[in-house]
């Protein structure tokens, strides 16, 4: 019985380690090689009607009367990327619960603060490019 225990508490004490390695390897690599992600050329404006939201790559397209606006899908907690839920309409973060409204603001969960909003530009074809390498005030809009 005794052996059973100390095996037991052997084997959590090593998972324990083994995790917390694992989370401090996780982080610490996060920001290593990563480079300014490019310009995510999000289509037409016209396809997009007020209220609706789009995502395209690592960025999210979104409509409403004040204009067009774009964030950023990396979870300002830990990195991981929120997915679009149209049935609950708000941004689902996947790895701890962090929710964000159709414009990004944090709603509830781990994450400090809502999602990045990014500079939006109308090219010369008129599409919407978005550069996430360029961040915005969360009440910037472009009018097309």
């Amino acid at each position: 019985m005794l052996k059973a225990l100390s095996l037991t508490t052997w084997l959590a004490l090593v998972a324990s380690v083994g995790l917390g390695v694992g989370a401090v390897l996780r982080l610490v690599s996060a920001g290593s090689g990563s480079k300014a992600p490019g310009p995510v050329d999000l289509g037409s404006p016209g396809d997009l009607k007020i209220g609706q939201i789009k995502t395209s790559q690592n960025v999210a397209l979104g409509r409403d009367a004040k204009g067009f606006y774009a964030h950023s899908l990396d979870c300002p907690h830990l990195g991981c990327h929120p997915a679009w839920d149209q049935a609950q309409h708000r941004f689902l973060c996947p790895c701890h619960g962090s929710v964000f409204a159709p414009d990004g603001a944090r709603l509830s969960g781990p994450a400090p603060r809502g999602l990045p909003h990014v500079a939006l530009e109308l090219t010369s074809g008129d599409n919407l490019l978005a550069l996430p390498g360029r961040v915005v005030a969360a009440g910037t809009r472009l009018k097309v």
